[in-house]
């Protein structure tokens, strides 16, 4: 079974609902949890990003030492109604609604773990962060500002089952592109239209669909266009995404996407526009690096060893990494996330818990 203080937080925390946005109720939870502890609580500005009620939380805890351990306080999907089924050897909601262990579960292991470290008298010096959106935009760890003495972090977020580690991960380039054409009268007059729809069919049969090698994917998700069955279609817009393990490769193929639709586009007389960004960008974490080694040092302890693993997901590590601070996502064993069929083990959840704890309570040297 699980540890009865930890379930109680856990449940604490999923009886919130706080959806991306809506972090407020959560961050209040938080602070009168550290402030019962004795630790300071503050709130940076990330609001002003997300366009949320709520900052990302950050305690400092001894100064704040060199490495961060964090979560996100966001839900992908509404709790509301939550029903809590614990079985014997798991948690789930009842069915109708999601659990919300995707990051109740990470939030809940470094609280859990705060708590008892706390009250152990084994605190070091390190940094909290829980952050706001990561659900939507990774809008709060994009803004977040690490203290100068921030070197490594720790994101309890994956899905998978401890001590495994998301040490690899893709980029996600997003992509619009307009399709423009020239209107006319479907029955009077075709001739004198170029369809944007025909002009974007055409062009997207060239597109690189599905898995593209071991560290890439390809697809597009999203099609408008037109405005009645009597008028050729001056204007379609498509959207889609491109992940890739490979910043240089993402943007490499990209390219030959512009390259191949405008081709087309030029065929028929229509013309072109596009906009591109990385939602996210890729990382890899070596086994040289200070996260993995304070992380292997933790679970040596518990006898146990680091499973590093490659995602294609993203979560508030890529934006770490893009600062400049090396940092792993670490599994918490939140399993079918955003399903109302998510579930997490006993032995995943006291697991996660107890690597917050040894990484709160250790130095790397």
């Amino acid at each position: 079974m699980i540890d009865e203080r930890l379930r109680r937080i856990f449940e604490d925390l999923t009886s919130i609902d706080a959806t991306s946005g809506n972090e407020a109720p959560v961050a209040a939870y938080i602070k009168e949890f550290v402030e019962r502890l004795g630790l300071e609580f503050d709130m940076d500005g990330a609001a002003s990003l997300s366009k949320g009620n709520s900052g990302n939380v950050i305690i400092r805890i001894k100064g704040g030492g060199d490495h961060f351990l964090a979560s996100h306080m966001d839900t992908p999907r509404s709790t509301k109604g939550l029903v809590r089924r614990f079985l014997e050897d798991r948690i789930t909601s009842d069915g109708t609604t999601p659990l919300g262990v995707d990051d109740r579960g990470g939030l809940s292991s470094i609280l859990y773990a705060l708590e008892k470290a706390s009250e152990d008298g084994k605190l070091v010096p390190c940094t909290l962060v829980f952050t706001v959106c990561e659900e939507t935009t990774l809008a709060g760890s994009t803004y977040y500002k690490p203290d100068e003495g921030i070197r490594y972090g720790f994101i309890f977020d994956s899905y998978m089952s401890p001590p495994a580690l998301v040490s690899e991960t893709c980029g996600l380039l997003e992509f619009d592109f307009t399709f423009r054409g020239r209107s006319s009268h479907a029955g009077i007059a075709p001739e004198k239209g170029i369809s944007a729809i025909q002009v974007a069919c055409e062009a997207i049969t060239k597109f690189p669909y599905g898995k593209l090698g071991d560290k890439d994917t390809g697809n597009i998700g999203k099609i408008t266009g037109g405005t009645a069955t009597n008028v050729v279609c001056d204007e379609v817009k498509v959207s889609g995404e491109i992940r890739s393990g490979n910043q240089e490769e993402g943007e490499r193929r990209f390219k030959k996407v512009v390259e191949d639709f405008r081709q087309v586009c030029q065929k028929h007389g229509a013309t072109l526009e596009y906009s591109s960004s990385w939602d996210f960008t890729p990382y890899h974490i070596h086994p040289e690096d200070l996260p993995y080694r304070h992380f292997e040092k933790v679970v040596k302890s518990m006898g146990l060893a680091p499973v590093p693993m490659k995602s294609m997901g993203g979560s508030d590590a890529n934006a770490m990494n893009r600062k400049g601070i090396k940092t792993i996502n670490l599994g918490v064993g939140a399993q079918n996330p955003h399903g109302n069929d998510e579930f997490i083990l006993y032995e995943d959840f006291t697991r996660a818990a107890e690597i917050a704890y040894g990484l709160m309570t250790t130095t790397l040297e």
